[in-house]
């Protein structure tokens, strides 16, 4: 089975449009996505119908919670609370419901774990080695799952835990994951990068070798800015699309 994972789209339609065509040029068997289908950009509604048409399951983002009424975004600063609240006035009916029933967690049926931040919080960022480690022991068991799907910091990354039990932070080259190994993996972000490299970020995975890579696809970015801009939103939210800030 191969994996296309997404994660973070937050509005942008530009940047989902060429990452969907290069899914299909994949050859995926299934999509998947890590939440954050919407917020700071302007095309919510466009976004959330895509994940309801092409995903085949998907968790909640904190963004995904506020924009459906799930959180109140107290912990938001103002522009990004301002862009949810704009992203919950232009969504659909169906798609505020589909928002609403997002699990905060989900186990494939492959043992794989999707997560949007961290599997012990969905809100958590997991950037740094000593936090996935930390994450990875609480998967420990006769339960814990082979492989973690997480997204939520917008910037890709590997963490695996090797059969000698020591735990790495792997290069984003095209990476194997053993069979008596644990990795947590994060795509990047579809909308919204921030490695500083503008380019849409998404994740390969093949169950049946283990092989996970990352692919980069350039969008029209000027395309999306100049959405931003019309809706009213903040212009910080279109000048970071860029500089992948």
């Amino acid at each position: 089975m191969r994996f296309a994972v997404v994660s973070d789209i937050h509005s942008n339609s530009d940047a989902l449009d060429a990452v969907a065509r290069e899914i299909e040029r994949q050859r995926a068997d299934r999509v998947v996505h890590l939440g954050d289908l919407v917020g700071y950009n302007a095309d919510p509604e466009k976004c959330v119908r895509w994940a309801r048409e092409h995903a085949a399951a998907g968790v909640a983002g904190n963004h995904d919670a506020v924009v459906s009424g799930r959180a109140s975004g107290e912990f938001f600063h103002a522009p990004a609370l301002l862009a949810a609240r704009w992203s919950a006035e232009h969504i659909s009916p169906d798609s505020m419901e589909y928002l609403a029933a997002l699990p905060e967690t989900l186990r494939l049926p492959e043992g794989i774990l999707l997560v949007h931040g961290a599997p012990s919080d969905p809100d958590r960022y997991l950037f740094l080695l000593e936090d996935a480690e930390e994450e990875i022991n609480t998967l420990d068991g006769v339960s814990s799952p082979g492989v973690v799907f997480f997204g939520h910091t917008h910037v890709p990354a590997a963490f695996v835990r090797r059969k000698d039990g020591s735990t790495v932070s792997a290069p984003l080259a095209e990476l194997r994951v053993g069979e008596d190994e644990t990795a947590m993996l994060n795509p990047g972000s579809v909308g919204q990068p921030r490695d500083r490299n503008p380019f849409s970020s998404f994740l390969m995975f093949d169950t049946h070798t283990g092989c996970a890579s990352w692919i980069r696809v350039p969008y029209d970015v000027g395309s999306c800015q100049r959405k931003v801009l019309a809706a009213g939103l903040p212009g910080f939210f279109a000048t970071r699309l860029a500089d992948g800030t």
